[in-house]
Order: structure tokens, then sequence, then C-alpha cells
């Protein structure tokens, strides 16, 4: 099986989590940390799980699952050690058009959950296909060592000249007559694009070296002059009325 990655936004979605043990309880802290609306349905919950629910991070129905409970959730997550349980709820969900992760029963998943690394906006994700466990244990504990202080200091860099050149972005699109609805934005003449490869190439060993002594402002100004954009270049499609 070769599974497509995906990020999911489940902020505030509505998120059933089937069973109340140590499998549910690795499934329920990362719904909760990402803002999942998470309901439990389980007879009995162990203790780190019953801590998520009476701190009023999700909520318990305390009972055994049954037909109908996967209807209007976003995502059904089955943490049971009962085969025939998990291939009810995936059918059910399945058959109301939602996707179903059943742990450690690859037949009844929609998707599998990678290993994990994060730290600040940054987010790792290194999988398997399921086969491993062990390999994606290893993957995660050498990715923690990659993200290290300089990779967030260039992540916040990155980001935040970013958010400069967008702002140029929107200014050079409100006086030109070719500007595309966003994204990209900008015409594909305009001489304030900055192609995808001339971001790779700014993260040169000069930038890193900055970041690594922490001058975060000799590596800004350094970002800005490769990336070529100190300022706008009035573009030959540039009109005189500034669109609203």
């Amino acid at each position: 099986m070769i599974y497509y990655p995906i990020f999911l936004d489940v902020q505030g979605k509505p998120v059933l989590l089937v069973g109340g043990g140590h499998v549910a309880d690795e499934k329920l802290g990362k719904l909760v940390d990402h803002g999942a609306d998470v309901t439990i349905v389980a007879p009995e919950l162990i203790a780190p799980v019953r801590a998520i629910v009476e701190a009023g991070r999700a909520r318990w129905e305390q009972r055994e699952v049954r037909a109908g409970d996967t209807a209007g959730y976003f995502l059904v997550m089955v943490a049971t050690d009962n085969g025939a349980v998990n291939r009810t709820v995936a059918d059910e969900a399945r058959g109301n058009g939602i996707l179903v992760n059943a742990a450690d029963d690859a037949d009844n998943c929609d998707f599998i959950l990678p290993s994990l690394v994060r730290r600040g906006e940054i987010a790792i994700a290194a999988s398997t296909g399921g086969t491993s466990p062990a390999m994606a244990r290893w993957l995660r504990e050498r990715l923690e060592e990659f993200l290290s202080d300089d990779v967030l200091a260039l992540a916040a860099l990155l980001a935040d000249v970013r958010r400069e050149v967008r702002v140029g972005d929107h200014a050079c699109a409100a006086h030109c007559s070719r500007a595309e609805t966003p994204p990209p934005l900008l015409c594909k003449e305009c001489p304030n694009r900055i192609p995808t490869d001339r971001w790779q190439e700014a993260i040169d060993a000069e930038l890193m070296a900055m970041i690594n002594l922490g001058d975060m402002d000799g590596a800004r100004e350094h970002l800005v002059e490769s990336l070529g954009r100190t300022e706008l270049v009035p573009s030959p499609f540039w009109v005189e009325e500034v669109r609203g």
C-alpha cells in the first residue's frame, strides 16, 4: 500500500474516537492538541484519557459503540482490539463518506498516522507505510535532532520575509492590469515575481552562518538581497488607477 501524505485541519472539526485505553490515549492527545472537537465512546477510560475529559478537552459517552454513531463526524478513529468492532465502525463510517482510522488494523483504515515531529510551526511526518513502527520511531528521533534552533530561526525568518513580500505583491497587483486572482497574484511577466528556485537558492551557507551567530538583522538583509526584492520595480503593465 502506498499512502498519499496529507496534513488535515481538524481545528473545531467533530471527531469520533471509539475506545478509551492506551491506544486511544495516543490518538486523543494529538487530536485535542490540534483543536479537534472529540467525542469518545467507550465503556471505561484509563486515567490519562479520563484526565483529558475531566479537563473539558473532550466529551465521553460511557457505553459501547452502536449503529449510527459515526453520522455527522469529520473523522472516525477506532482504538479497540476487537476486529469485529473495527470492521463494523469502519464500514458504517465509509458508508457515510467519512474517513476512518483503526489502530493496528490496516484493512479497516482509509489512512494511517505517521510518526510526527513538531517544533514551533514546523511539523515533519515520517511513515513506513505501516510496515515498521520501529523504523518510524528511529526516523522520528533523528528528525528531532535535525530541528535545531537554527532551523527554527530560519523558518521564522522565511515566514516573516514572505509576509513582507506578499504585501509588496498586493501593492504591485493594485496598480496592474494583468494581476491574477491570488495565488499567484502577480502575472507571469511581472518584474517583481520571485521564482520558487530563488527562494531555495537564497538559503545558502552565508545565510545559515549569520543565523548560527545570532545575526538576524544581517540574515534578513542577506535574504532580501538574495531574493532581489529590496523594492518594487514599476511594471510595464501598471495603470494609473489604483484598484480598491
